[in-house]
């Protein structure tokens, strides 16, 4: 798997019901379940809600690593600064 840096939840949280879980287990679960079987375009909206620093650094360093294409929509400036692959950057609306 291309995202080893996803650990869902804890050991005590694995008889939980998903909707028990925190926002950002539930993020980081639902990440796990697409890239079990990785798709050839991964779209992120906003990857690094509810992600702690080190999972986004995590995040950041296997998506170097994915064999497909990523798209990657994005306000934040620490993934935006580290970001490793293209960039194109829109322009702003007239």
């Amino acid at each position: 798997m291309y995202l080893t840096c996803v650990v869902v939840t804890t050991s005590r949280d694995h008889y939980r019901r998903v909707q028990e879980l925190s926002v950002g287990q539930q993020r980081r679960l639902a990440l796990a379940v697409v890239l079990a079987d990785p798709p050839e375009i991964l779209l992120l909206d906003e990857p690094a809600n509810h992600f702690s620093l080190s999972l986004v650094t995590a995040l950041e360093d296997a998506l170097v690593q994915y064999p497909g294409t990523v798209v990657v929509a994005s306000h934040d400036r620490w993934l935006r600064k580290r970001w490793q692959g293209q960039r194109l950057t829109l322009p702003e609306p007239c």
